[in-house]
């Protein structure tokens, strides 16, 4: 890619960069009917084993869950209305993880997965569930299905979600559950637990509880969770044109962050740069908490603040750090997902950003990056871990499609992003070492180590060649010389043998 032009942005330098491009080949294709949300396709680990797997849930309203190599759903449930968001956790705040989904009309659902014990078990639950008015999520496993899915809460909520988020937003160490809506509007809940007597019986019921409502200028992207430099949490949320905006919880109290008279607005706008986008009103995404690694990776003095990226439709995507352009890069490209993936298994997270025809780019915090080429337009993406085995997660990436057909890239493990010299591979080896030092050359000496690199790639290969040459060469004349004093020695032969005749003849 090129232009005429590179724009810039404050010292940070918007680049057409040059990739490198990889394949993957380990893939799994589910069949799946129906048309997908970008935010009902998630991994996790749904039934508390410790192996990931893939949840995916539809307009039509049918949910299924994909575990290991199966090529079927090993537990479903259907009529749970236009399925927009999906998530896993625990939102129950009962230690165990939990499928839980939302619908464009506001109905939300909790499910817990079991283990199908028999078939008999199985057809019981058929029955039951015929049951069902068929206003509810009605849950129908098959025989062949492995697990079933439990309704265990069902609650109406505000409608027309487009992105939920389950994280411990006011550090009480418990979840709550914020949604994103198309009306621009962000709300939290909690899981709450309450105790209700009647004719002197108590009961418990539990159910989401509203904690306050944030009204947003404009259209919400994505919600992240970012970490101030104290560790404190922010809640983020993408605004178009590269921008977002930081959420305040009226119940958690900011006395650390603010002075005491000073007012805590809910709505902090943080707009990185009008001028960096190439369309202000252009849809944007957010992911924050992205692992930074040790200090030998890191670009920048504020160790103790989160990074964060984002990506627009119009092909920018960038690595911020309290509000400062770490790096940014334009592509020709419409991405319209980012997600965070340990793909080198080394501790530190890369952005990976998926556009709308298949493009994956896969970027370091040091801006190296790599891309993947998906054949197939996307309408929904995810990254992040996957058990093929049931024992090991290998990070994987997942393509949703719009033919019926989703694609799981597992063990996408990357050994390095960043591509390496000669020297970067050799110069660890004993050999290599043992060599500079018969040469008396440092290992910190780049241009003795070229020079000797240089030698044995090409000098001394080169005057090899011209000694075994030379060395023919030589032989060749040694063995002229020979056959022409064998030549001499039979002339000569020849005519002493004929003057010896001609005296005998005179004789005579």
């Amino acid at each position: 890619m090129c232009c005429s032009a590179v724009p810039t942005v404050g010292n940070v330098k918007s680049v057409w960069p040059t990739m490198r491009t990889v394949v993957f080949v380990q893939r799994q294709e589910l069949e799946f009917t129906g048309n997908l949300s970008p935010n009902a396709l998630v991994l996790g680990d749904v039934d508390n084993d410790s192996a990931y797997e893939l949840v995916v849930g539809s307009l039509d309203g049918d949910l299924l869950v994909f575990k290991g190599e199966e090529t079927e759903p090993v537990a479903s449930a259907s009529g749970l209305g236009m399925i927009t968001c999906v998530g896993i956790g625990d939102i129950c705040h009962q230690g165990k993880n939990n499928i839980f989904t939302m619908s464009a009309e506001g109905y939300f659902y909790i499910f817990d997965i079991k283990v199908c014990d028999s078939e008999e078990e199985t057809s019981k639950l058929d029955g039951n569930e015929e049951s069902k008015e068929e206003n509810q999520g009605e849950v129908k496993p098959e025989k062949k299905e492995s697990h079933r899915l439990e309704e265990i809460h069902k609650q109406h909520l505000p409608a027309n979600s487009k992105v939920v988020l389950l994280a411990d937003i006011d550090l009480d160490n418990s979840a709550e559950l914020v949604v994103g809506y198309t009306d621009r509007k962000v709300r939290a809940f909690r899981w709450q637990t309450f105790v209700c007597e009647k004719d002197g019986e108590s009961s418990t019921y539990a159910k989401l509880v509203l904690l306050q409502t944030w009204v947003l200028p404009a259209q919400i992207g994505s919600l992240s969770l970012s970490r101030h430099s104290d560790n404190f949490p922010k809640l983020v949320v993408s605004q178009p044109g590269c921008n977002y905006a930081e959420l305040s919880c009226d119940w958690v109290s900011r006395s650390k962050f603010k002075e005491p008279s000073e007012e805590i607005k809910p709505v902090i706008h943080h707009p990185i740069t009008n001028k960096r986008a190439r369309n202000a009103n252009i849809s944007t995404e957010i992911i924050a908490n992205v692992s930074k690694g040790d200090e030998k990776t890191q670009i920048s003095d504020h160790l103790g603040s989160d990074r964060f990226a984002m990506c627009t439709l119009d092909g920018t995507l960038m690595l911020i750090e309290e509000d400062q352009i770490l790096w940014s890069l334009l592509v020709d490209h419409q991405l319209f997902a980012i997600t965070k993936l340990d793909i080198m298994c080394d501790g530190h997270d890369e952005v990976v950003s998926c556009a709308l025809d298949g493009e994956t780019y896969i970027v370091d915090h040091n801006r190296q990056s790599v891309r993947f080429h998906f054949e197939e337009s996307v309408c929904a993406f995810a990254a992040g871990l996957y058990s093929m085995d049931g024992i090991t997660n290998p990070p994987c990436l997942v393509y949703g499609t719009f033919n019926n057909k989703i694609f799981i890239y597992w063990n996408v493990r990357l050994p390095r992003i960043s591509s390496l010299t000669l020297l970067d591979v050799i110069r660890d080896r004993e050999e290599f070492k043992e060599k500079l030092k018969e040469e008396g050359i440092q290992d910190n000496n780049q241009e003795g180590m070229r020079k000797i690199v240089q030698y044995y790639l090409y000098e001394k290969p080169a005057l090899m060649k011209y000694q075994q040459k030379q060395k023919v060469a030589d032989k060749d004349l040694t063995v002229c010389k020979e056959d022409q004093d064998k030549e001499i020695s039979k002339l000569t032969e020849q005519f002493e043998q004929t003057k010896v005749a001609a005296e005998n003849k005179e004789e005579l």
